[in-house]
């Protein structure tokens, strides 16, 4: 497939492709990176696609596949970072740590007082970073209903941290 071939087929999909990889990242820097990721991909494995890869949903999957790879990626940089710093800690990251371990655990403890079906699903949500196609199969519920629920307790739960935070500072 030659570049002209290639821009015909794909092209018609970058509207669909950007509001997605919007959806997905939340701006429109990243949206741009992950589509321009994407149609690199397509045109590394051009000549081995599928016919279905012309298909939006095809795309669609793939572009969620290639977002969810990178937040693991980048989640596991930045944990291979921590665990490589060489450099003692000074007094001013030790408190920090200090206080993102006491926040962890204060939000464990928020999250333990919520009610089962909701704690499993912010944790399978959040912590877990499990889509809600996943959540759907494993609980039943609909995709809509866990959007609402994951709104609802995330809203609740920092509306209980702020709360908990204030009376730190005070």
């Amino acid at each position: 497939m030659d570049a002209r071939e290639f821009k015909q087929r794909f092209m018609p999909h970058y509207r669909l492709l950007y509001r997605v990889a919007y959806h997905l990242t939340g701006n429109a820097q990243d949206a741009e990176d992950l589509l321009q990721d994407l149609y690199l991909k397509l045109w590394q494995k051009r000549d081995d696609l599928p016919d279905e890869a012309m298909r939006d949903a095809y795309l669609v999957t793939m572009m969620r596949n290639l977002f969810v790879d990178q937040r693991r990626q980048k989640r596991l940089d930045a944990s291979a970072e921590l665990k490589n710093g060489d450099d003692p800690p000074d007094e001013r990251s030790l408190d920090h740590q200090i206080d993102a371990r006491d926040e962890v655990r204060q939000l464990e403890g928020l999250i333990r007082e919520l009610s089962e079906r909701d704690a499993k699903i912010i944790q399978m949500h959040a912590v877990d970073d499990r889509s809600y196609e996943e959540i759907e199969r494993d609980t039943g519920l609909s995709q809509g209903n866990i959007r609402i629920i994951v709104m609802r307790t995330k809203k609740k739960l920092k509306e209980q941290f702020d709360k908990i935070a204030k009376t730190w500072t005070s």
